[in-house]
């Protein structure tokens, strides 16, 4: 009897405690958070009650500390351990990508992982990740992290540009050459070609460079 006593209340222990930690879940982590492993890790003898009083989160992995009552009574703590998911779809590196490289489609590849496992700001859509320089290592398999992603320079270093310098209120054209990468919008050093001198300026639109005078 004690037996069967035993087993009934770790069933209805496990009932009260999952059912806590699956509302924990879904109000934290919408409808779609999964319980992946449960375990209770130390409980009072018996109870019929338990209030989550807090919780630490280590990547996908929960740990959980309750109290809990019987008969409205306190009748000690109970410590809890549960992974919880979000499957999705994210990109991955479909080989080693290394720093400085430039993603084609043939990169990247959909894979499903847990979202709530990730250190990482994912990319679902080829769009944001196609085109892109990555600034660091991304090993195959590894989702994409777009911390990490750069669009391509509007002007690479010895690229042909036309200066437009300002002298007054007139505006004179020259032909240089860019002195390293540069963003629309950006000052960039760039090097006369006739003359050898150089020149900074502010990249335009039309990818000019124009001077102050």
């Amino acid at each position: 009897m004690l037996i069967l006593f035993s087993f009934s209340f770790f069933l209805f222990a496990n009932e009260v405690v999952f059912e806590a930690i699956e509302k924990f879940a879904r109000e934290n982590f919408g409808p779609n958070v999964t319980i992946v492993s449960f375990e209770i890790r130390s409980t009072p003898s018996s109870f019929d009650e338990v209030q989550l009083i807090s919780h630490a989160r280590f990547g996908s992995m929960f740990s959980f500390l309750f109290k809990t009552f019987r008969e409205r009574t306190f009748c000690g703590y109970l410590r809890a351990q549960c992974e919880l998911a979000i499957f999705s779809n994210v990109l991955l590196a479909s080989r080693t990508i290394r720093s400085g490289e430039t993603f084609s489609e043939k990169d990247v590849t959909l894979g499903k992982v847990n979202l709530l496992s990730l250190k990482v700001e994912y990319c679902t859509k080829q769009e944001e990740v196609i085109g892109k320089i990555a600034r660091k290592m991304f090993r195959q398999g590894e989702p994409i992290d777009a911390r990490y992603l750069v669009k391509p320079p509007d002007v690479r270093a010895g690229q042909l540009l036309t200066a437009k310098v300002q002298i007054g209120s007139v505006f004179v054209t020259t032909q240089v050459r860019a002195m390293h990468d540069a963003y629309i919008g950006e000052k960039i050093s760039v090097r006369n070609v006739s003359s050898g001198v150089m020149i900074n300026g502010l990249l335009q639109e039309d990818l000019t460079v124009v001077v102050g005078g």
